[in-house]
């Protein structure tokens, strides 16, 4: 293209001899800067499209650990609802008179104690972080992801940490004196069965502070399970649908 231009500039710069040289020389400074902004559009636009690649190809990352993420939070959710429905229980055959079976309290504490945490992957939001998160490109998409990874997870993470401060003092400062031990799982997934033995299970009907705690327990996990957890997973399966409809806007051009 170059070339053709400078043949141009030659034929006009030939018609007035008087001016030739400073056409030529203007022209050639045009060409030198026409040259260097068409580089530069395509280094620009070669750019971009190594943007937009990386851009995707984090986006199928975001959204496979989202998925990971779903998974795990949805076997949490069902050990901690287990845990309620045996809580319930506990709290109702303590509140019935007649002969209570030793054995079955022993399962269904271990059900209302059963530890589990949630595990969530940052790999792909520490990758944007590194690369800039104005690499996604979709502005209310960015603030979606930036508010669930460093906000809402942030917020789940210390009130999860919380409900287990609060189980490890109950089973520090409540159960010695009322059960043989805890913690006594055998660890054949996915169910995990365990035993809390009671030392005398009748007095526990009777026993204020074991219900007091056993009580305040299982409002504790049903604030977990219907708040915290269904508040978490709802923004979760948001965000995925959202990076499943980006990546499938990307895929269409």
């Amino acid at each position: 293209m170059l070339p053709f231009f400078r043949r141009i500039r030659k034929e006009l710069a030939d018609d007035n001899q008087a001016l030739k040289y400073s056409r030529y020389a203007i022209g050639e400074i045009v060409l030198v800067v026409i040259g260097i902004l068409i580089a530069l559009q395509i280094n620009n636009w070669n750019e971009e499209r190594k943007d937009r690649k990386l851009e995707l190809q984090l986006l199928k990352s975001f959204e496979r650990s989202l998925e990971k993420d779903l998974s795990d939070m949805d076997a949490n959710i069902q050990v901690h609802q287990n845990g309620i429905q045996a809580a319930n229980t506990i709290l109702k055959i303590l509140e019935e008179p007649g002969p209570r079976d030793i054995d079955s309290m022993s399962v269904l504490m271990s059900k209302v104690v059963m530890p589990t945490l949630f595990v969530y992957s940052t790999s792909a939001f520490e990758t944007l972080k590194s690369k800039g998160v104005t690499l996604i490109s979709n502005d209310s998409l960015r603030d979606q992801i930036i508010e669930v990874y460093d906000s809402r997870y942030r917020f789940f993470i210390n009130n999860e940490k919380i409900h287990y401060d609060n189980l490890e003092n109950m089973l520090a400062e409540v159960f010695p004196g009322r059960f043989e031990d805890s913690y006594n799982y055998k660890i054949n997934p996915p169910e995990f069965d365990g035993s809390m033995r009671p030392l005398d299970i009748d007095t526990l009907a009777d026993d204020s502070v074991f219900r007091y705690h056993l009580k305040s327990f299982r409002n504790r996990l049903v604030i977990l399970v219907d708040w915290q957890y269904a508040e978490l997973r709802r923004r979760i399966v948001n965000l995925r649908q959202e990076i499943l409809d980006e990546i499938k806007a990307f895929e269409s051009k």
